[in-house]
């Protein structure tokens, strides 16, 4: 029988303080954080489901922190208490083993069904079952013969990120015969994830430790792994609701059976488990509310980056809000108030996605992993934000302006005179305008002077407690405010070189501004 316990296997990808690749296990990622400058995979979703396992553990193996004075003595230490960590993967070790019998790892173990299926299925990246093909050219029929290490990680993802829609099928659960709910989207699936990364591991898993009275335990801790999986009750659905934060970090949102292979796994019996709870209690998401869906979690866009909603994710919601940011700024805002964060610490802000067709949601065209450094000094600081948020709105207008202004050119190109276009020429126009839009470079050029701004912002508060009026020196926001307009006129005149150098295009070009000085 294969063998393969995810406390001592080395198979969580990791980088050292001196940019070497690494693999650990759970405990050896654990006992050295304070050396490993960083969790990261290829995958994106990957490493998000990674933090949130590890954070999981640690939640239980302190038991909290349940106070932020908890939090202040256990960050102090600077490094994970070999005892603690040692003592509890070893009381849980029997559980983390992938293969067991009993109880494999992320798994229930007297799972049947009709058919088995490639475990290319466990990656969302790959093109299985109902899901279209979103990143590669995998399919159910493959037999992908991945490894250990390969399958622990694509199993911890899964259960984090795994697409729903789709008919799930019959089970034999413990020889029970019975129906299976539809396939629904996994807990991590929808809207950003987001966590704060530091000096080292153990700084990035300390800072997104947030305290919490959390009592929930993850499925390893349980007498039945899979006693919150959903079940059908006549013709409908009975689901669990979330317990808490390591109830949400350790979902399983499908019922998995590996079939190993000796040495590794190609086919795998796989089945809807919980429907992912969308109350806003996620520590890693940014909830917002809106008309059409009340609070949700704020997605990614596919048509822009995200650090130009970065106002929108930074928020300080209203203390009688139900909307939330992620619970790191906060307990980050609070450690630098209280001195066990320098102010002038800068920390990276990660942000991963999936980014849905607009008003499709069930239509994902990408995975995205974004990277924002943020000062600390920010993070508390309303009227920073706020501020932010203006500057971020001054460059938006100007995009708009640009756009207004490639439609202008591509209309006195196609059309001479002022008169209204036909609709034919309507559609050449916006072909046009699509060919020579210089908004994505605009954004693209922006986006270093954003870092800048983000790093310099909180300058231009010490310039105005000393007594200096904001105007009267070259603050970051006056350096943003040049940046945008210089940056617009370069992307515009780029756009409209490709026009050539036709008296047509010339005329054209002639009748529209190119600077921005009032933008």
């Amino acid at each position: 029988m294969a063998e393969f316990n995810l406390i001592d296997e080395p198979w969580i990808p990791c980088m050292d303080l001196h940019g070497r690749r690494v693999e650990h296990g759970i405990r050896d990622a654990l006992l050295n954080a304070h050396v490993l400058r960083e969790v990261c995979d290829d995958s994106p979703l990957v490493t998000v489901a990674l933090h949130r396992l590890l954070l999981a553990i640690l939640y239980r193996l302190h038991n909290g922190p349940r106070g932020f004075r908890a939090w202040v003595s256990l960050y102090a230490c600077k490094a994970f208490n070999s005892d603690k960590v040692t003592g509890y993967l070893s009381e849980w070790s029997d559980r983390f083993d992938l293969f067991a019998d009993s109880r494999p790892f992320y798994q229930i173990a007297r799972l049947e069904m009709k058919q088995p299926v490639s475990v290319t299925r466990l990656a969302t990246e790959c093109a299985t079952g109902n899901n279209a093909t979103l990143f590669d050219h995998s399919s159910d029929e493959e037999d992908a013969n991945w490894i250990p290490a390969q399958v622990a990680k694509w199993l911890v993802a899964c259960q984090s990120f795994a697409l729903g829609f789709g008919k799930s099928g019959n089970a034999k659960i413990g020889g029970k015969t019975e129906t299976l709910p539809y396939s629904a989207d996994a807990i991590a699936l929808r809207g950003m994830n987001i966590w704060l990364q530091g000096a080292n591991l153990f700084d990035t898993l300390m800072v997104n430790l947030a305290p919490t009275d959390d009592s929930s335990v993850p499925p390893w801790e349980l007498d039945d792994a899979h006693e919150y999986r959903d079940r059908l009750d006549g013709k409908g659905r009975k689901a669990v609701a979330s317990f808490g934060v390591v109830d949400r970090l350790t979902w399983q949102s499908r019922l998995v059976r590996l079939l190993p292979n000796g040495s590794t796994s190609s086919r795998m019996y796989f089945g809807q488990g919980r429907l992912a709870d969308k109350s806003s209690g996620d520590p890693m998401k940014v909830y917002r509310s809106s008309k059409d869906e009340g609070i949700s979690p704020a997605p990614l866009s596919s048509g822009k980056a995200a650090w130009r909603d970065a106002h929108s994710i930074l928020m300080i919601p209203a203390a009688n809000s139900d909307e939330r940011r992620p619970e790191c700024f906060n307990l980050l805002a609070r450690a630098r108030v209280n001195g066990a964060v320098s102010a002038e610490r800068q920390f990276v802000t990660h942000i991963v996605g999936l980014a849905s067709a607009p008003n499709k949601a069930g239509k994902f065209l990408l995975w995205r992993h974004e990277r924002m450094p943020v000062p600390t000094a920010i993070l508390g600081d309303i009227d920073l934000i706020e501020r932010l948020g203006g500057l971020l709105g001054n460059a938006e207008r100007v995009a708009r302006e640009l756009g207004f202004r490639a439609w202008q050119i591509a209309k006195y190109y196609r059309v001479a005179g002022d008169r209204e276009p036909s609709e034919a020429e309507k559609n050449d126009i916006g072909a046009l305008v699509r060919k020579i839009d210089p908004r994505p470079a605009y954004w693209a050029r922006l986006e270093r002077h954003f870092f800048t701004l983000l790093a310099n912002l909180p300058n231009d508060r010490a310039t105005a407690s000393d007594g200096w009026k904001p105007d009267d020196r070259q603050t970051a926001g006056k350096a943003w405010c040049e940046h945008v307009k210089s940056e617009a006129r370069w992307a515009l005149e780029e756009s409209i070189r490709s026009l050539g150098t036709t008296a047509r295009a010339i005329q054209a070009i002639a009748r529209v501004r190119t600077d921005f000085h009032d933008g």
